[in-house]
């Protein structure tokens, strides 16, 4: 959906890439990074309270720091957030604003698809979503759903293809973690985030990896949902109650950290979007 037109100001362009050229608008680096600076503009829908766009400029500040934006700079003025940093922002634009629906779900079925015949049903799939299931091939994946029963695809046990899974309700949402970080595995084998909850998540997650600990496969797998599609499904062999877990999904670094500056920071306004030069 195509947003409204706001200008504002001098905020008239999503992102000022005459930067480059050295422009006077675009200004100069800090003493530490003499790179000339990118400006992105970002507003809302609805206007923001004075308070609410205080805040939103303090997260936007911080999610670019954490996404490796240098010497990231936000000011306000007349509803818009103007973003300033030395360098390039490239391909992290749209991460800056969205924040990925972070859930983990019990597994309550599992199957591979692609197979002829079809492959076998594991687990139990809950009677409201047996056709759907048996329909589902996962050459996109469902959209995604907010049940406490869902269907969603991934990444299969073993071997390159894809699987379906039917899910029980949320267990963890992002509103559960109160940071984030981008890890490098101990066994150096990838990349991987690592949560750490909050006092409630923590208890939330000990007792739901103490439950299915104790079950079969794959009723003993709890999945990683970000908007909606399965990133990883590890199996539980014990209750964790250290009050941290780690996403793996075969992230590179970049990835990795990308992810882990979005969940790291507080949801940003959710009609937060850049501001749109005229055609």
């Amino acid at each position: 959906m195509r947003h409204p037109r706001r200008t504002t100001g001098g905020a008239t362009a999503a992102l000022l890439l005459a930067c480059a050229l050295g422009t006077a608008a675009c200004g100069s680096g800090s003493p530490s990074d003499s790179r000339p600076r990118t400006v992105a503009a970002f507003t809302t829908d609805q206007p923001l309270t004075a308070d609410a766009l205080g805040r939103a400029a303090e997260q936007l500040r911080q999610r670019a720091e954490l996404l490796g934006l240098a010497d990231p700079k936000v000011t306000t003025g007349g509803g818009v957030l103007t973003l300033s940093v030395a360098g390039p922002i490239g391909d992290r634009l749209a991460a800056l604003t969205h924040r990925p629906a972070l859930e983990l779900r019990p597994v309550l079925a599992a199957a591979a698809t692609g197979a002829t015949p079809a492959a076998p049903v594991a687990g139990l799939v809950p009677a409201p979503l047996q056709d759907r299931f048996t329909a589902l091939d996962c050459a996109a994946d469902p959209a995604a759903d907010p049940g406490d029963q869902v269907l969603a695809c991934g990444d299969a046990d073993s071997g390159p293809g894809r699987a379906k899974f039917a899910l029980g309700p949320v267990a963890l949402r992002g509103t559960d973690i109160t940071g984030s970080s981008a890890l490098l595995a101990p066994d150096g084998s990838g990349w991987q985030v690592q949560l750490d909850f909050t006092p409630a998540g923590t208890t939330a997650f000990a007792d739901l990896t103490g439950r299915i600990a104790a079950l079969d496969a794959p009723a003993n797998q709890l999945a990683v949902l970000l908007d909606g599609t399965i990133v990883s499904h590890p199996a539980v062999r014990d209750a964790i109650t250290g009050g941290s877990a780690v996403i793996t999904g075969g992230f590179d670094a970049d990835k990795a950290k990308q992810l882990a500056a979005q969940l790291a920071t507080p949801a940003l306004p959710p009609d937060l979007h850049p501001v749109t030069p005229a055609p």
